[in-house]
Parts: C-alpha cells; structure tokens; sequence
C-alpha cells in the first residue's frame, strides 16, 4: 500500500470513529436512548484517542475528544451580538394572558389571527450558539443582552452540543444550558464523597459551570443544552415551531415538547405543561407562549427589553406537605426574635426544604403551628419557604401550643412585647429582646454593615462574625476597624492569608460615602434609597452627628417622601447615647466620605412625581436613579402611598406588585420610565 493509500485509509478510520461517536453522543444526551453500553462507548474513544495520538493532524476543534477541555482561558472576553437577547415578559393569571392577547390584537393588522406556541420554561443559562459552515464557531452567556461573554470552550464540552452540523450557511441560536434532574443527584453524590459541598438545585450547578474559566472543569459536570429559537439563517420556514423540527433534523438538541394552538387552547397547552412537569428530566418553573409565526412577530417587535410576540407564564409556587419537628427562636439584628419551623427534609421548587420561617407570635396563633404537626408549605416568592397551613385532623394527641419565650434565647434577657396599636392587647406584634450587646443582635448588625448593599465588606462570613462578636473582639461595627492580620489568624479556619484580605477588605471601606454608612446601620425605615437622601443634606458623618436633635428633625422632615415615622427614626438614632458613641468611635477612625452632591433637578417632566425601582434591568440601578433624578423625580425604597410609579425590571417579586396596586401606583416597563423621563405621555 502507498504512503498516499495509507494515509487515506487512515483518514476514514478517523472520519468512522468521530461519525460513530457523534451519532451515539446524539442518542445518549439529545434523544435519552443509548443503544451501546458505557464501556462501549468508552472503548470507542480510547480507540479514537490513540489514533488521534498517532497522527496529530487529524485532531480538530471538533473531535469528540476534545470535548474533555482544553487549556483554562486567560480572560474574560465581552462579544457584542449582532440581534439583542431579550428577556421575557412575565404573567401569573388567565387575566395577565387575557392583557398580553389585547396587546398582541392591537399590534396586529385587522383580520390577522395568530397562532400561538406554547413550550416548557425551560430554567438553567441562556447561551447564544452560532454555527457557521456546518461548524461551531462561538458561544456566549447572555450577559446584559446586547453583550456576553465568550464561552466557546465550555459548550464545546457540552456532549449534546454537536460541534458540526449539515447547514452551510450562518446560523445563530438562542439556547438553556442545564443539568438532568438524575445526573443532579449523581454529581451530588461525587461531591460530597470528595468532601465538596453539594448543589442546592440543577439550575446553580449549571449556570456556575458555564462561566468556568477551566473547560476541562466544566467537562467534568454532566451538562446538557437544549435550543428553543433560531434568530438567525431559518427564514425559509414561516413559523417557530417548523423551525424547531427543523433544528431536530440536523442533530441539535431541543426538547420537541411544544403544541401549536389558536388562541382558545392555549391555557389548556399551558395546564397540560404544569400537569406533566414532574416527569421532565429537566426543571420548568413555567411555559412560553410565542406567536408561532415569523411574518406576526416581524409585525409586533419589542420594547427595550420584551419581545412583543412572547410572555413567560409562571406557575404558582410549588407545595408540599412535611411535619414540624422543632420550633425554634432566632434573634436578628434589632432584637426581634421569630420563631423558625425545622421540619422534615422535602424537596420543593428544586431545592431541600427543611426550616421555614414563622415570623412571628402572630403567625403562631393564627395558624396554631405545634411540633408534630403536618404542615403545608410553599416557596413565597418561589425563594422563602412558608408555612401556609396545618393539618389539624392529623395532629399527633397530646400536643401544646407553641409560647414565645420569656427570656432570649442568646442571652438570657428578659423580653419585651409591643402590642398592636389596633387595640388588640391579646396579639404581641413584636417580641424583643432589648438587651443591644445581645451576641446575636451584635452578630446582626456586622452583617448588615459589611452587605454589598451597604459597605461591601469582602470576606466577612457568617462564620468568621460569629467567632468575632464570640471571643470579644468585636462589639461594634466600629471596632471591626481595630482589628489586625493578627487577631483573625488566630481564628478557627483562618490563615495569613485569609486574614490579610479580611483586614484589606475592612480597610478599604473606610473609602465608602456617607450613603453607604447611613444605609448600613440599620436605622428603622431607612434602606438605602432613604439613606443615600439622608447623606445628601448631611453631607458628612461630622455634620450628622454635630446636629442638635431639632437640627435633625428640621433637615430631615425636609427630604422629599419622608413621613412622621421616618423622621422620628432618624432622629431617635442620631440622639441615642449607644449609637452616637458608635458614629463616634467610626468618625474616629476615618470611616466613610463625603457625599458628593448631586444635581437635583429643580424643573423636569417626572417633577413631582416618584419612582421605586425593582427587578433586573439592563442598567445599573443608580444609573436609572440618577436619570429620574435628573427629570425631576424622587426616588423610593418601596412601593408607599404617595409612590407614582413601579419600575418592574425581569424577576420583579410579586410582593412589589401587589403593593403597586394596593396603593395605586402605576406599573412600567423600563422602556415606559425611558418615555416619561423624556417627556412622553404614556396611553391610559
């Protein structure tokens, strides 16, 4: 045989081997129906691993064993997208999906009927895909939406994500990373037999995986992507959902669960989804429904952020039944104690519940929670367990009802009971232990300080607070700036090296502005909105504290938005002995700057009108602050009485909402902030 022969020859035993592998990769991960054993498999690779290791050349980008990860990225590359990666509009009621129809009708020409079609939510990380030449060419997270991250390495160790494909021409996908709830409880079980902590849900294994900078990392965790839209190169099929049998055609991974309805069926589509997710391999929190064809969304567009054509319908939180096997009291920062539910382990919402706050001796009574009871719970939110319900008739015999202590439980101080101002003298709103160098009040308040919210101390755990306030190093926030390498390497789990960056992380928020400090020291009423406001007309931590107590009160009820209460807060603070010692020892130690003075518009089109904003947007929020600032609005913590406007970015809670509509506020998209800050008039 000639040296040209052979080389052909071995040239298609590779071609047989990675074609081989490919079509079984393709069976195993997309279609979930292997049809060759593990060692098997494994056999075939070696074989094509040593061929590869024999002739070099023949390895590409593309080889099923270059899926094992390559060399860890340098850095983090930023890709600007050609077409935005929009979010989705939410709805949790017929009557939201009845509202997102009206809209689509007047979008629509007249006689235009659309159909619709309805998908899993699929919940894990968005990544965009483009294939070029029949070849995986780059990948991205999804970053703000006009701009991610580049991540081409770690999806090309995705096994389910074909590094060819048999198209010519571009093709851009949008597209979920996630991992198999099975593969979830395998990978939990490798983790915690090395010693590593386990993950909560599939969704944080996931989303953690993709932004690796190691890809041979991100081989090691069993992930999987399935693709739900093509933005780019299938413009020959006229709807969404042909394009989706299409992508299944050429070897990629979508999930084919979709079913195409007039409008009639669609709330029927979406029951049919929330009835049969629990036997998808994979977690949904909800269904999409698209307009299914390509000429109708053309038609309807987007906003700044939503598609038009699209909504994400989320189901209700899930329940679950488990049984209180503890009641426990927790002391927080302000001496309130509430009474937590440690309950049997259960999953729900894909995480392990096993404890759930009771907030407080209210709650207790209202649902008369008592150990041993089987309880309903749910994710308020979908983030914090509740308890909603008991199961009175199955109540084991012999139990009492629960009481609140008469003594803290850290301390040992006697408490004390506000009553409600209702004129029930039976309920106690508030129990409190009024003892301020309680550890766990102590503990409390560090914590809140250091926050990211607030002065973004690095380092500073739970853990690491507890041994702190424990050992009497710490009493205040203040004397977190006395302390040394020295008096922190000598904790539990602490080294050199860890306790330098403490100590370097404390030292650098001496530099934070006034608004930060006021905002972290938990004074009642005011987050940081309020005190960024507060800051502003003190200017600097001396002037706050020089201030008389009618000083106080005569700044302070001047702020635009400030009620009675919230200048009655900031003035019992700044005149209670504890706590004026505390600003003081921080004065002392050079904490905390001036805060620069902003521009506060005087005229504008938002003038005399108010904003809180809520959510995820596409800004960072003091940037949309400081553009309603500029048009002449105020600016909100919360939703309250005199709030104009609700700015509900992405993953907006359904507290805020509900707020919104109690006390009249408007709801906007950020789009809609964009037009009122511009002087534009928003239809009724």
């Amino acid at each position: 045989m000639t040296p040209k022969a052979k080389t052909t020859e071995i040239a298609a035993e590779h071609a047989r081997l990675v074609r081989e592998l490919e079509a079984h990769e393709y069976r195993y991960y997309v279609l979930d129906d292997p049809v060759v054993s593990d060692a098997d498999f494994d056999r075939l690779m070696r074989d094509l691993r040593a061929l590869e290791e024999k002739h070099p050349e023949l390895v590409t980008p593309g080889s099923p064993t270059q899926r094992v990860g390559g060399e860890v990225r340098p850095s983090i590359t930023k890709i600007r997208r050609e077409h935005r990666m929009f979010s989705l509009d939410n709805a949790y009621s017929a009557e939201d999906m009845l509202e997102f129809h009206r809209r689509l009708t007047d979008g629509l020409r007249d006689g235009d009927t659309p159909s619709f079609c309805i998908e899993p939510k699929l919940d894990g990380a968005s990544i965009e895909v483009i294939y070029e030449g029949g070849h995986l060419v780059q990948a991205t997270t999804r970053g703000d939406g006009a701009e991610g991250e580049e991540i081409t390495p770690n999806v090309r160790t995705i096994r389910g994500v074909p590094s060819r494909i048999p198209h010519d021409g571009k093709l851009t996908l949008r597209g979920e990373v996630l991992i198999f709830r099975k593969d979830l409880v395998t990978l939990n079980v490798e983790r915690e037999a090395a010693g590593l902590e386990v993950f909560a849900n599939p969704r944080n294994a996931a989303a953690g995986a993709v932004r690796m900078m190691d890809p041979r990392e991100v081989a090691k965790r069993p992930l999987r992507a399935i693709f739900y839209q093509a933005v780019e190169g299938p413009k020959a099929k006229p709807t969404h959902s042909e394009t989706l049998e299409w992508l299944a055609t050429l070897g990629l991974p979508t999930h084919l669960r979709h079913k195409v309805t007039p409008w009639e069926g669609v709330m029927d589509a979406i029951a049919a989804i929330d009835a049969a997710r629990a036997d998808y391999p994979f977690e949904t929190d909800g269904a999409v429904v698209k307009v299914d064809s390509f000429r109708h969304q053309d038609i309807l567009g987007a906003t700044s952020k939503f598609p038009k054509w699209a909504i994400a319908y989320k189901f209700p939180a899930e329940r679950a039944i488990t049984t209180v096997r503890s009641i426990t009291v927790q002391v927080g920062r302000t001496g309130a104690l509430t009474p937590v539910a440690n309950m049997d382990p259960v999953e729900l919402g894909g995480t392990t519940v096993s404890r759930a706050s009771l907030h407080n001796a209210d709650q207790i009574r209202e649902l008369d929670v008592r150990v041993g009871d089987r309880v309903s719970i749910q994710k308020a939110g979908e983030i914090i367990p509740q308890v909603l319900a008991v199961e009175a008739r199955s109540r084991p015999a012999g139990t009492e009802p629960f009481e609140m202590p008469k003594e803290c439980p850290v301390c040992g101080t006697r408490v004390v009971s506000r009553v409600r101002e209702e004129g029930k003298p039976e309920l106690e709103a508030t129990v409190r232990c009024p003892n301020r160098q309680c550890p766990a009040q102590v503990q409390g308040r560090i914590l809140y300080f250091a926050s990211r919210p607030a002065m973004a101390i690095d380092h500073l755990g739970e853990s690491l607070v507890d041994q702190l306030v424990t050992k009497g190093l710490v009493k205040d926030v203040a004397d977190l700036y006395d302390l040394t390498a020295e008096h922190v390497a000598g904790l539990e789990r602490m080294g050199k090296k860890s306790a330098t960056n403490v100590i370097a992380s404390i030292q650098a928020s001496r530099e934070r502005t006034l608004d930060r400090l006021v905002g972290g020291l938990g004074i009642p009423q005011i987050g940081q909105v309020a005190g960024r406001q507060v800051a502003q007309v003190a200017g600097t931590l001396a002037t706050l504290l020089a201030w008389s107590d009618e000083q106080v009160r005569e700044h302070v009820s001047g702020i635009h938005g400030f009620g009675a209460k919230m200048v009655e807060c900031v003035a019992l603070f700044v005149r209670d002995d504890a706590e004026r010692a505390v600003l003081q020892k921080l004065l002392d130690r050079d904490v905390s700057r001036p805060q620069p003075r902003e521009v506060v518009a005087t005229e504008g089109p938002l003038l005399g009108k108010s904003f809180c904003v809520t959510g995820v947007l596409t800004r960072k929020r003091e940037d949309v602050h400081a553009l309603l600032r500029g048009a002449g609005a105020t600016i909100h913590d919360s939703v309250k009485k005199d709030t104009s406007y609700l700015v509900a970015g992405e993953k907006t809670g359904k507290t805020k909402l509900d707020q919104a509509k109690k006390y009249g506020a408007r709801v906007v998209t950020e789009e809609e902030m964009d037009k009122l800050a511009a002087g534009e008039t928003l239809p009724e």
